[in-house]
């Protein structure tokens, strides 16, 4: 049985596996490149494709660099469905090449072994030509029963070529290291254009076919083929061209793509390094995909319409230029990409404007509502987003572990230690243990702790303020802080900033105090003036399980439980009735089921009331009156507006009646048709506390959350409000 290197999901393109502890060794930063060749193995390929018919011609002359290589044999995978016409090896001695069928996954292969000739050595460089045809496999639209075969559909799809399609011979790889230049030769019909990596040297139109040469230098995990019947929009930002590759002709929207490209690259060339490719692109595909490629972007036709894409998702893809297609993840460490990138997007512009507290906070509320005993794991063990609990940790918790690194070693030490790890290891794998040990060489500090409890290990801190006793000492007050950590092991070290307000000023007192992994501990501090109230982590920069009772009630809390409580109304009639209880059935968990007469409280798990006239949802009205939510036989007041019940679909998450720690959301609509667009849509709303949508489709007209409260993080010895200050974000310039 053949063990296959498992490349990167095409819809996630991160990994993977788990992070190794390594020494501290000042001054020394260690690289984990352990390629099997002394080069990068090259590929000149000359691909003719005939789209209507699936079919594909392809000259591939591979270079070998083999050096120390040991075996006396190279392994290539091409897909299946290809015949091998002919191969050719122009070196001295009898080389032999074997073929055989192999199974990866549910994707057929063919093996092909290359044995040198015995008692000689490798040459220095080995050169082997490849030509075969065959149906090519499109690894975006494989699974679309549609697509294969049918001549036209490419049309309307276009084409996807990946290192997953295996349209050129891969060398066997393990250890998933060994990386590739190539030039790129592409022949398709005349209305074809063709995006890859690297440079477009020409494109020339002779005699009805396209002909286009894309050549890439830098070494690559893989190699792309991406063909569709584009426009094709240019510009320039110093010495990167610049392209955007539309389905139809929308110059405006193009334009709009460009101007932004300019500026993310210019913010992040400022913030980390040059960007380290000659070009990059925006490509629209007709499929709803949003993925990130070295150099280029492919943007779903929907997604890339949407006008907020411009300004979240968009950065993040350019941004992993520098991270995951810049500097590559060790398959042996950790997917450190994600999370990072994050930060330094998702994070950083919410953080420009004084508003990197609430993202975090948010980041909190979905690591609170998704991750359980049951499926929390390290982050040294994330390797791609596969559902709402891997994207809290793998994105989210990096995030805060990222922002306690940021805190623990200063601004710039953070920023100057990221820029090194960027220069250093570009076109390299990096893992886990290569990005702490830039950190320590920046720092001059040593990291194995905090890697080894926030990277290796599972769990997230709880804390309490459990009491504050205060002394008079002359001209300023010492404080003694009971802080219990009340979740089970482990427990954690951490710098723990508190914020402390004192008679006389209304700015606060920051410091930092250094927790130990104890249950219980007392740290004391010293401030100058009488205390008026004191409150811990005051910009939300900690690691942390939220109390239940200290964020504000969200419909991701009652998707993250792991059981449902549901409660129908007998009053209901079809196909409403039908309909609700079709959401039901979608929320994927185990679910106890009633009628609101019925329905009895004890059951443990999220409650789900469904309907106007529940009567169930009677107990929760308190509360949304509490949040000045009213409810009339007209319609819904909220926010200083009223929306009537028809064509109206609304949604509220609040306290559950009967337990504060758990959740109970009510969904009502006065329409069926709105149900799918509801099950399909307000995953995506985990945040909030209350939606209301219009029409069947639906549409999303007001969202909102409710208000957070410090529970267990405060103590107030005199009532008042207490505001913290804006903080300076990471950096004091913006994207232009």
């Amino acid at each position: 049985m053949v063990n296959f290197h498992q490349k990167p999901s095409l819809i996630y393109r991160w990994t993977l596996i788990a992070a190794t502890v390594i020494c501290f060794f000042p001054g020394i930063v260690p690289s984990t490149e352990a390629a099997q060749w002394n080069r990068p193995t090259h590929h000149d390929l000359s691909v003719s494709l005939n789209p209507a018919n699936h079919s594909a011609k392809i000259e591939d002359l591979v270079t070998l660099y083999p050096g120390d290589h040991k075996e006396p044999t190279v392994t290539f995978f091409l897909h299946a469905n290809y015949k091998t016409v002919e191969t050719e090896i122009p070196h001295k001695g009898n080389w032999e090449v074997k073929f055989a069928p192999v199974q990866n996954g549910n994707t057929s292969l063919q093996k092909i072994i290359v044995h040198k000739p015995k008692d000689q050595p490798w040459p220095d460089f080995l050169q082997i030509k490849f030509w075969y045809r065959g149906k090519y496999m499109d690894s975006l639209r494989e699974t679309d029963e549609t697509l294969p075969g049918i001549p036209g559909k490419e049309k309307d799809h276009g084409i996807f070529l990946s290192g997953a399609s295996y349209f050129y011979p891969a060398v066997d790889d393990p250890e998933g290291k060994d990386l590739i230049t190539f030039s790129l030769s592409a022949n398709l019909p005349a209305e074809w254009k063709v995006v890859s990596q690297g440079k477009r040297v020409r494109e020339t139109t002779v005699n009805g076919p396209r002909h286009t040469f894309w050549q890439c230098d830098d070494p690559m995990e893989e190699i792309f083929l991406i063909a569709d019947h584009f426009q094709e929009y240019r510009d320039r930002y110093e010495d990167v061209r610049l392209y955007v590759f539309l389905r139809k002709p929308e110059k405006a929207l193009a334009q709009k793509y460009l101007n932004a490209a300019k500026s993310y690259i210019a913010f992040y060339q400022k913030l980390i390094g040059a960007y380290p490719f000659v070009k990059f692109a925006v490509v629209e595909n007709a499929l709803q995909t949003g993925y990130g490629m070295p150099s280029f972007t492919l943007l779903g036709s929907r997604v890339i319409r949407f006008p907020f894409i411009l300004h979240t998702s968009y950065p993040h893809e350019i941004l992993h230029n520098w991270w995951g297609n810049g500097v590559y993840i060790d398959y042996q460490g950790g997917n450190w990409s994600e999370g990072l990138t994050a930060y330094l997007s998702d994070h950083l512009f919410p953080d420009l404007k004084g508003q990197g507290d609430r993202y975090r906070f948010q980041e909190l509320i979905k690591y609170s509502s998704y991750v359980n005993a049951n499926n929390d794991f390290p982050l040294s063990n994330f390797r791609e987003r596969t559902d709402m609990a891997s994207q809290a940790i793998g994105y989210g918790k990096l995030v805060m572990v990222l922002n306690m690194l940021r805190l623990e070693l200063g601004d710039k030490v953070f920023l100057d230690a990221l820029s090194e790890f960027f220069v250093t290891q570009r076109f390299r794998h990096a893992g886990f243990n290569t990005l702490r040990a830039h950190f320590e060489a920046a720092s001059g500090k040593r990291l194995d702790v905090f890697f080894r409890q926030w990277i290796l290990a599972k769990g997230a801190p709880e804390l309490e303020l459990a009491d504050v006793s205060v002394e008079n000492f002359q001209d300023e007050y010492r404080l003694t802080l009971h802080i219990l950590q009340k979740q089970k092991r482990p427990l954690f070290n951490m710098t723990l900033p508190v914020a402390v307000w004192v008679e006389g000023s209304d700015q606060p007192h920051i410091k930092n105090l250094a927790l130990e992994s104890k249950a219980r501990q007392e740290l004391q501090l010293f401030v100058p003036g009488k205390p008026q109230a004191v409150m811990l982590d005051p910009y939300t920069d900690l690691f942390r399980k939220l109390d239940p009772r200290e964020a504000p009630p969200s419909i991701g809390q009652s998707y993250g439980t792991e059981t449902a409580v549901t409660v129908f109304s007998k009053q209901e009639k079809k196909p409403l009735s039908q309909a609700y209880k079709q959401f039901a059935q979608q929320l994927g968990k185990p679910t106890k089921q009633f009628d609101d007469v019925s329905y009895l409280p004890a059951p443990r798990g999220a409650l789900w009331v469904f309907g106007k006239d529940n009567s169930v949802a009677q107990s929760l009205k308190p509360s949304l009156r509490h949040k000045e939510v009213y409810l009339s036989k007209n319609g819904v007041s909220i926010e200083g507006k009223i929306f009537t019940w028809k064509n109206h679909s609304f949604m509220f998450t609040v306290p559950h009646p009967h337990d504060a720690t758990r959740s109970a959301t009510w969904i009502i609509t006065d329409n069926p048709k709105s149900i799918p667009g509801l099950i399909r849509k307000l995953p995506h709303y985990s945040k909030y506390g209350y939606l209301v949508f219009e029409g069947p489709a639906p549409t999303n007209v007001l969202k909102g959350t409710w208000p957070a409260r410090r529970v267990g993080l405060m103590k107030t010895f005199k009532a008042g409000k207490y505001k913290l200050p804006k903080r300076p974000p990471l950096v004091a310039f913006k994207p232009q």
